[in-house]
């Protein structure tokens, strides 16, 4: 029964796959490596006294859009009591115990068949977001089947227990990291604010007024956050003394402007049709600059560690050359499993949640997070669920390197024309891939009008020989593209 099994949904808490909605609008060509969006880093960023929210459109305030009572009713099997003052993580064991989630991942949350959770580096809202909006096996969860309160007790539980990954230590950088951080862990929280406003407003109202009631009041939280994250941000400014960090948190501060703009153009809508296309450009701005340049700022601070990972299939079964992607900077690590289907990846930001994805060509894409502390290591085994759904998965044809050929440190067009049977918006906006496992990168193209994908690089000074870059995509369903190899000549 379903009720009875709500905590499956932790089988894939760490997915990020979540359905299209309705139309947003494709984003221009993009011209060179930094989005059209973004501002120049030499930008003079927001003196911490300024106001950071830029918009066109007047802001609502908070108040003129509460958000409508969420139902947090227990199921009958449930043993939770629903006016729990404050999270239980004794009680959050019970509840545990009582689901057949255990088969995957253990009575410890050690992991078996599927991840291991004790010790998850999720934020609560990060969790609440899957088990609302689901993703492919697990379905999406009401408040009705299973409430906020007692996710929060399983959520605790979790959380006590012994973390993923033991930090080694190192010599921490000479100046102040604590407002960098925080700056991380806002922009991180702002992404997904973003994501509730654009996916859960449909599945918890049912009716246009309730959806846009929700979606401001998202969008609002979103802007909270961002505003969070530019008070830190101008923090950092003043305590890092290093230059390139200093340009990259520029980076970080312009694309949270932006997404601040969406979400207050967002609030000034008269109605959710009109409202949902800035929520989506919000996740995109989110998922494509914002979240990555944060990232990339305490790589570049030196806060930094190892990501071991291993990719198998459901059988347990090694899969050699899967994809890996690890999203540390604002074009994310990219390289391919060895023949025992195992990758090391060093220099990675030391991030709580650091994103690991894994890819192979007919099977459902996966993603888990792992906790990596400051000169740590952390392990992430990855199963890749299979075959992809018939008749919905993506395609990519027409991949080009434009030229073909010319000098290692040329300037090149990567494209691809990449479609989904359900529709253009059904493509995840941050898997478009032109991935280089030589190089390390996984490029990831931006729409460049209709089913045509793109991106212009400037290649980092490559030996002489052919270099081949492996074209793929992925849906919201995580259903894996077919794969295409493009090979570049350096004369």
């Amino acid at each position: 029964m379903k009720k009875l099994s709500f905590l499956i949904l932790f089988a894939v808490i760490l997915a990020a796959c979540t359905p299209a909605a309705m139309p947003t609008p494709a984003p221009a060509p993009t011209a060179t490596m930094t989005p059209a969006t973004a501002i120049p880093p030499s930008a003079t960023p927001i003196p911490p006294t300024a106001t950071p929210i830029p918009s066109t459109a007047t802001p609502i305030p908070p108040t003129a859009t509460p958000a409508p009572p969420m139902a947090t009713s227990v199921p009958p099997t449930a043993t939770a009591s629903p006016t729990a003052a404050k999270p239980d993580a004794a009680l959050g064991e019970k509840l545990w115990a009582q689901a057949p989630c255990v088969r995957c991942h253990g009575p410890a949350a050690e992991g078996k068949r599927g991840p291991k959770l004790a010790g998850t580096g999720l934020t609560f809202d990060q969790v609440l977001l899957q088990v609302r909006r689901g993703g492919d096996p697990m379905p999406a969860f009401t408040a009705d089947e299973i409430s906020d309160q007692d996710l929060r007790h399983i959520y605790a539980w979790l959380r006590s227990l012994t973390p993923q990954a033991q930090p080694t230590p190192i010599a921490r950088p000479s100046y102040p990291t604590a407002a960098l951080l925080a700056m991380w862990q806002h922009v991180n929280d702002m992404k997904v604010k973003s994501d509730f406003a654009k996916d859960l407003p449909e599945r918890q109202a049912a009716d246009d007024a309730g959806r846009l009631t929700l979606l401001k009041q998202y969008a609002g939280e979103a802007i909270g956050e961002g505003q969070a994250a530019l008070a830190q941000a101008n923090q950092a400014l003043n305590e890092i003394p290093a230059e390139n960090v200093k340009a990259v948190i520029r980076q970080t501060i312009d694309a949270t402007n932006a997404v601040i703009d969406q979400a207050n153009q967002a609030r000034g809508q008269g109605s959710f049709a009109a409202a949902w296309p800035k929520a989506a450009e919000m996740v995109r701005l989110s998922r494509l600059d914002a979240w990555p340049f944060a990232t990339q700022a305490v790589r570049d601070a030196g806060l930094a560690g190892t990501v071991r990972v291993s990719v198998t299939d459901q059988a347990g079964r090694a899969i050699p050359g899967a994809f890996v992607t690890v999203l540390t900077a604002h074009t994310p690590v990219g390289v391919r499993t060895d023949s025992a289907g195992r990758a090391t990846i060093p220099n990675v930001a030391a991030v709580p949640a650091l994103q690991v994805k894994a890819y192979a060509a007919g099977l459902v894409y996966h993603e888990v997070h792992v906790n990596l502390a400051p000169g740590g290591a952390a392990d992430a085994a990855i199963a890749l669920p299979g075959p992809s759904a018939g008749g919905q998965t993506p395609a990519v044809a027409n991949a080009a390197i434009t030229p073909a050929s010319g000098a290692g440190n040329a300037t090149v067009t990567l494209s691809v024309t990449a479609t989904d049977p359900q529709g253009a918006l059904n493509l995840a906006e941050d898997q478009v891939f032109a991935l280089n496992p030589t190089l390390g990168l996984a490029y990831v193209l931006r729409n460049a009008g209709g089913d045509r994908y793109q991106l212009q690089v400037a290649l980092p000074g490559l030996a002489q020989g052919a270099h081949t870059w492996y074209f793929f995509v992925v849906d919201h369903q995580c259903n894996t593209s077919n794969v295409l190899e493009v090979k570049y000549t350096v004369q």
